[in-house]
């Protein structure tokens, strides 16, 4: 039910794996002696840098720039952990206006997602289930979490939920769901249904 950074993570890593490969690339053309050939190596003795080092890293402006680099480095490292940890980022207020229409109206959308979480409650095997709604009116995204007993069948489940439950939502923001998600769970406890009332009074002997 919470959200990730998996096209944070895979952008990165896909970056990083770039680096590497050149890497191995340029450690395997060494190896190999072609490296040599298409940047010949200076001779020994020859001095490849001429002058003093000292001074030109001692410069004001090179030091200042090299704190920067690090400042943001270290910035880009601490935004990559702080964006791993999961997170909900329910969508805000839905407001679906008609074509030629006057108004507008508005919709909360965890009135829609309770409304699913009873619809699929309801369900023949379904212990619990948790909705979650994202994106816009227009572009909607349902994260829906069902958890089932043993003995639950399935496909008649699945079957439930893409002609029934999800085109009734559809239906009712007048637009298709941009995203669904749906999480499946077996549990051993038994579907729950009906409402328990507790009573008081005196035993009389």
């Amino acid at each position: 039910m919470r959200q990730t950074a998996g096209t944070l993570n895979r952008t990165w890593l896909a970056i990083l794996g770039v680096l590497v490969l050149a890497a191995g690339i340029t450690g395997l053309l060494q190896a190999a002696g072609t490296l040599q050939t298409i940047a010949p190596t200076p001779s020994p003795g020859t001095r490849v840098v001429t002058g003093e080092l000292h001074p030109f890293f001692a410069q004001p402006w090179l030091i200042a720039l090299i704190l920067v680099i690090g400042v943001l480095v270290g910035v880009l490292a601490l935004w990559w952990i702080i964006a791993q940890i999961p997170r909900k980022n329910p969508a805000g207020t839905y407001r679906l206006q008609h074509e030629g229409a006057q108004g507008r109206t508005s919709c909360d959308p965890s009135v829609l997602a309770a409304a699913v979480e009873e619809q699929v409650n309801t369900l023949p095997g379904v212990v619990t289930a948790s909705a979650l709604l994202r994106g816009t009116a227009n572009e909607p995204d349902l994260t829906l979490k069902v958890t089932i007993n043993d003995r639950t069948d399935v496909r008649a489940l699945l079957r439930h939920l893409e002609t029934s439950t999800l085109p009734q939502l559809s239906t009712t923001l007048e637009a298709p769901l941009y995203r669904r998600r749906l999480q499946i769970d077996v549990s051993t406890r038994t579907q729950s249904t009906g409402t328990v009332v507790h009573s008081t009074g005196t035993i009389l002997h």
